[in-house]
């Protein structure tokens, strides 16, 4: 298959490399996905950059991504073959992640994804989804509450005030431009 990978930390333009590597096959729990789109998270770039010193002899960037699922292992069931999926944390822990036409993970890092939501944006869920979720659940956000959203325009922050909307929250939002302050209204801050 085809893949973006690095061997060393360094600048994506210095370090970065696309070519052929092994296919990967999904073992026992894990299914396949054939990849349409790839998401980039601040962590998947400065893990490359050298935040995190690589663990393998080859690592293919980025944890979130979007495709159908093309193969599943044992204890999977095959009626999973043929959904539309996206996947977080595909490279956490792992050398292979969503810069490549294949990624294997645990099926439950594979969430089905609505027929109405573009792989583009279902690559855009993963991290800043669940982190928003999470804040807004510790944060026990709910009917009445008022919140401060910083960065507001932020992939994590358009997340955290749509969730925090659907409780019932009243959101404000921080912003540095009219641009961004247009993005933040439009999800409800």
């Amino acid at each position: 298959m085809k893949a973006a990978y690095y061997e060393q930390n360094g600048p994506a333009r210095e370090v970065l490399r696309v070519g052929e590597v092994a296919t990967p096959q999904a073992g026992p729990g894990e299914v396949r996905v054939k990849l349409a789109a790839s998401g980039v998270n601040p962590s998947d770039v400065k893990a490359r950059q050298g935040s995190r010193k690589i663990a393998w002899p080859q690592l293919i960037p980025h944890s979130d991504g979007a495709g159908h699922i093309d193969q599943v292992g044992d204890g999977v069931p095959k009626s999973r073959i043929g959904e539309r999926v996206c996947v977080w944390n595909g490279q956490w822990k792992r050398p292979f992640g969503t810069a490549a036409e294949y990624i294997v993970l645990p099926a439950i890092q594979a969430v089905k994804l609505p027929d109405g939501v573009s792989f583009e944006a279902g690559a855009c869920f993963g991290i800043p989804a669940m982190t928003a979720y999470h804040a807004v659940v510790l944060a026990e956000i709910s009917k009445g509450s008022t919140v401060l959203v910083t960065g507001g325009a932020g992939a994590v922050g358009q997340y955290v005030i749509q969730f925090a909307k659907m409780a019932g929250a009243i959101v404000i939002a921080t912003i540095s431009s009219p641009e961004k302050a247009a993005l933040a209204r439009e999800v409800g801050a």
